[in-house]
């Protein structure tokens, strides 16, 4: 009678396989799986090609039950259209593979009752942590975070109401120091167009960061000339911006929450035929790449995203580890001043007649 064919679960390969393909111990084998960063290069190396050889997957389910780990993390972010998530998201994922961990990811398009549907399904699939972002859940969200243990840090603030360990920027100190920026040029007739019609808290913060700083200078921003959008988009920018210049031609300053706006602002005016940055000047926050790319360049705030990512990580797995991380991890958010800001159109014309008058 012919033999049976081995079933596949039969023939797979053991990390013992591995360590004994690669002559190494089975320690090291599992170090150079799940800690690579402690294991010499050139044995990890071999380790790799040895995974490779006997088509070596982890038995995940196996390695859970014995260690009451998955190793798995999810992250719910509000969009991946903006690419300030998308490069925070990248370097969270590199990071995480370093340490051994694999990430879930989710978005929820700004909306509190999508995110706590996704934390449920993340926590019910026994992911051992959770990345946030922001500071403001639906009610449902934080308690069930805690009913079940579950290890949680939020990002792109630094500080939360809800006790979570956060880290990123002071969105509203940032935006404050922008605006100042901008009154320093000599402007007064101001504009703001931020992504607040969504629940959006680092929004909320820029825009009242904005308004403080001019309102310290003695003006007043009626409500007119604040556009609220829904979505942070080129689109959104241009439309806010055909609106406010319809209704307030005497605005200078259009200061945007984000860059995608602040792009839509500038490309938006110089259709109009208007010059960039001597009739109006345009500042945005994020720094993502197309920022320095249009013509001109844009003004901005930079958000250390790459930063936020990996300490995301390494905070997470503190807390998944038993180590307490900071509450707060304040990061640096640099003013990048680029060509679409510049002098009040005010300011520049008696220069202009001073040199007309002594020719």
């Amino acid at each position: 009678m012919a033999k049976a064919p081995a079933s596949p679960l039969a023939a797979r390969a053991k990390l013992a396989d591995v360590a004994h393909l690669a002559k190494v111990s089975l320690a090291t084998a599992s170090r150079a799986l799940n800690q690579p960063a402690m294991v010499r290069p050139e044995i990890r190396e071999r380790v790799l090609v040895a995974v490779q050889m006997l088509g070596y997957t982890p038995d995940r389910m196996a390695k859970a039950l014995s260690s009451g780990r998955s190793h798995t993390v999810g992250a719910v972010v509000p969009t991946l259209g903006n690419a300030i998530f998308a490069d925070g998201v990248e370097a969270l994922q590199e990071r995480l593979g370093e340490r051994g961990y694999t990430l879930l990811l989710a978005h929820s398009q700004y909306r509190p009752d999508r995110e706590f549907l996704q934390v449920k399904a993340m926590i019910e699939h026994g992911v051992d942590g959770l990345v946030l972002v922001g500071d403001t859940f639906a009610a449902e969200t934080m308690p069930l975070i805690r009913s079940r243990n579950v290890a949680a840090v939020t990002t792109y603030v630094c500080t939360s109401r809800n006790n979570l360990p956060a880290i990123g920027i002071d969105n509203r100190q940032a935006a404050y120091e922008a605006t100042r920026h901008v009154l320093s040029l000599g402007h007064h007739e101001f504009a703001v167009i931020a992504n607040t019609s969504l629940p959006n808290d680092r929004s909320q913060a820029r825009m009242e960061g904005m308004l403080q700083a001019i309102a310290e200078e003695g003006i007043r921003l009626t409500s007119s000339r604040i556009v609220e959008a829904a979505q942070p988009t080129i689109t959104s920018g241009r439309e806010a911006f055909d609106r406010l210049r319809k209704a307030h031609p005497s605005v200078t300053a259009y200061l945007c929450t984000t860059d995608a706006m602040a792009v839509g602002v500038v490309t938006q005016a110089l259709r109009a035929g208007l010059r960039v940055p001597r009739d109006i000047s345009v500042i945005g926050f994020d720094d993502v790449e197309i920022a320095a790319e249009i013509d001109p360049p844009l003004t901005t705030v930079r958000v250390p995203t790459v930063e936020i990512g990996t300490l995301a990580a390494d905070h997470l797995i503190g807390l998944i580890e038993g180590i307490a991380p900071p509450l707060t991890t304040r990061l640096d958010a640099s003013l990048v001043i680029r060509g679409s800001t510049a002098a009040a159109p005010s300011l520049r014309a008696p220069k202009a007649l001073g040199r007309a008058a002594r020719r």
